[in-house]
């Protein structure tokens, strides 16, 4: 049976964490999000929930702290106890799930001092439906009348907003696959007007619509269409907010679609120029780090990865750029090269990496010799299953304390116990 490995990270400052308890996405963005439906992912199948990685990049409260998993409201059986910085699995307990359950993590604090985290992750066994999730999170506030754009995974809403041009958010998928059930989750609204959230495909609105009713807040799903996409096709979201005065927050986005493999990216719909090298969370906010290990997560089931996508939306610097996904600290076949002064889509459409159980692996921007910036909006692979799942035994760790051809699209053409 298939296992998907989900992400929620961010490797720069890591997602800051008080005393007071926090929900967040299994998936995205790390940030606070409470209440806990802010952060609450859908499920369409039925899945053992399991693995519970995280790691922990400063810590310094006098008593240690849990981060457990959540299913429709109550704790579930995973659960992570973090006595202070590095990386702590859970691989004993799990979480059974049926269609239609909701899910997140939460993080239970106690007494102060600081303590920040840069990688959540979690694995679904699925039943053998191949059913998987697409999920966007993060919000920020979009005034009205405007339209917008968001990534399909990674952070949907940069702290400014979301992407005002659509190409800096387009997503080229690799795999022939329906996907439906788009969801939304909004935790502000005062539009008194309606503000539908749209799939998009190659610069068009699809099927699929959650439209946002005037002055509602909380989850909205469209049940009943989905989009068809073959390989090649570019796809991303529009939000449209009403006429009527005030603002919209939406805090997550998902998608089901049957297939043999997701997309796993970190994203930023509006980026950060980067004048150095630079570590990436495979999926996270598209945050970075100088310091390797904070980016890293260790693969808790077997998979293969390929087509390492970049998406750049600026580039000054004064020669070509790399990015590469790495596994083990080492550079790995997949790599993308950005010339220099050139922007768009780029792809590396001929290799792939198997990536074994306890693989460490991240995304790497090598900026070379030259100086300036690039801008990286979108940095992913496609992320095949296993039908082995990573457990406490063989080589899964003991509970707690444990060249390439490369696609290019101008801009001017359109588009416990310690773990390593």
């Amino acid at each position: 049976m298939p296992t998907w490995e989900l992400t929620a990270g961010d490797t720069s400052s890591g997602g800051v964490y008080s005393s007071a308890d926090a929900f967040n996405s299994v998936a995205g963005r790390m940030a606070i999000a409470d209440p806990e439906g802010r952060a609450q992912v859908k499920v369409y199948s039925s899945y053992t929930w399991t693995n519970l990685y995280v790691r922990c990049t400063t810590f310094n409260p006098p008593n240690n702290n849990t981060v457990r998993s959540r299913k429709n409201g109550a704790f579930g059986n995973l659960t992570v106890t973090v006595s202070g910085t590095g990386a702590f699995q859970d691989t004993v307990n799990s979480d059974a799930l049926v269609d239609q359950d909701l899910i997140c993590l939460q993080y239970t604090g106690i007494a102060a001092g600081d303590r920040n985290f840069s990688l959540w992750g979690s694995t679904l066994q699925d039943t053998g439906t191949n059913i998987t999730l697409q999920v966007a999170s993060g919000g920020a506030t979009i005034a009205e009348g405007l339209t917008r754009y968001g990534p399909i995974a990674g952070r949907l809403n940069a702290a400014t907003g979301m992407a005002t041009t659509e190409s800096d958010v387009q997503y080229t998928v690799r795999r022939a696959t329906a996907y439906s059930n788009l969801r939304v989750f909004v935790g502000t609204n005062t539009i008194d007007n309606n503000s539908p959230f749209t799939f998009r495909k190659n610069i068009a609105d699809g099927s699929q619509v959650a439209t946002i009713t005037p002055l509602a807040t909380g989850a909205f799903e469209d049940t009943t269409n989905s989009d068809s996409v073959v390989a090649g096709d570019e796809i991303d979201y529009s939000l449209v907010t009403g006429a009527d005065p005030g603002f919209v927050a939406v805090h997550l986005a998902q998608l089901k679609h049957t297939s043999t493999g997701r997309e796993a990216a970190t994203a930023n719909p509006i980026g950060t120029s980067r004048t150095g090298d630079a570590f990436f969370g495979a999926e996270a906010d598209a945050s970075s780090t100088s310091t390797e290990v904070n980016s890293q997560i260790a693969a808790r089931a077997a998979f293969t990865a390929s087509n390492l996508f970049v998406n750049v939306t600026a580039h000054g610097a004064s020669s070509g750029v790399d990015f590469f996904l790495r596994q083990n600290t080492a550079n790995s076949a997949l790599t993308v090269n950005v010339p220099q002064n050139t922007t768009g889509l780029f792809e590396d459409t001929t290799n792939s990496v198997s990536i074994a159980l306890t693989d460490l692996y991240n995304y790497f921007q090598d900026h070379g010799g030259g100086v300036g910036g690039i801008t990286p909006t979108i940095i992913g692979m496609a992320q095949g299953p296993t039908d082995a799942i990573s457990g406490g035994g063989g080589k899964g760790y003991p509970t707690q304390m444990f060249n390439s051809n490369r696609r290019h699209r101008s801009r001017a053409v359109g588009r416990g116990l310690r773990v390593p």
